[in-house]
């Protein structure tokens, strides 16, 4: 049973890392050229990302139902405020379809003030496998170059994430990469899940809301 149990957890270790495809169907690994990468914010102001404009780019691809997202976004916006004048530019991507008002309300309840918008197409062509396992993040330098990948929140993958951006801008090499644990990664079941429950409360308060 161990054993099962182990490859099981390999199975799910290597469908996790596995990164995103290009348009011509290869997969883009530490060292590719990071793909077209554009959306719009919860203001309608269209952002085009050009690499080279900052020292370190981190993609983090997120969604408001990720609860391991939300563990991970204060530490991003601490690394921004503090990296920031080091060259770092943490950028927030998400695939959800969600109204502005609502994604604006939900960045401002979090305390969030980098950089955030909508998958636009060019994402979600190039950007193929960032919606399913979350969050999902991307090291990138200023030449464009992916560095590397990161799936996951567990504590340990963050204080890694947080301590390789340090070490990418002062010029050290990374670490062993962490892999993620139970829990520590969102999937579009943990999505369905809460939507469920959310459908459920509400229905529950409507019932209420008319026996009173």
């Amino acid at each position: 049973m161990r054993f099962v149990n182990k490859i099981l957890l390999l199975t799910v270790a290597l469908t996790l890392f596995a990164a995103p495809l290009d348009a011509s169907g290869r997969v883009v690994r530490p060292g590719d050229q990071a793909p077209d990468t554009r959306g719009r914010d919860a203001s309608g102001v269209l952002h085009v990302i050009d690499f080279s404009e900052a020292e370190l780019t981190l993609l983090n691809f997120w969604a408001t139902w990720c609860e391991p997202c939300k563990r991970e976004m204060p530490v991003l916006q601490e690394a921004q405020d503090t990296l920031g004048p080091r060259g770092l530019r943490v950028i927030g991507i998400t695939h959800e379809r969600i109204e502005n008002e609502d994604l604006a309300e939900f960045l401002d309840q979090m305390g969030i003030t980098y950089t955030v918008f909508r998958a636009g197409e060019s994402i979600k062509k190039y950007w193929v496998g960032t919606q399913g396992s979350l969050p999902n993040s991307y090291l990138i330098g200023k030449d464009g170059r992916v560095i590397r990948r990161y799936v996951g929140a567990s504590p340990e993958q963050i204080a890694q994430l947080r301590g390789d951006l340090v070490d990418v801008l002062e010029g050290r090499p990374l670490g062993t990469l962490i892999m993620p644990g139970e829990g520590d990664v969102a999937t579009s079941e943990d999505r369905v899940r809460q939507e469920k429950e959310e459908a459920e409360r509400k229905k529950k308060a409507e019932e209420e809301s008319d026996g009173s």
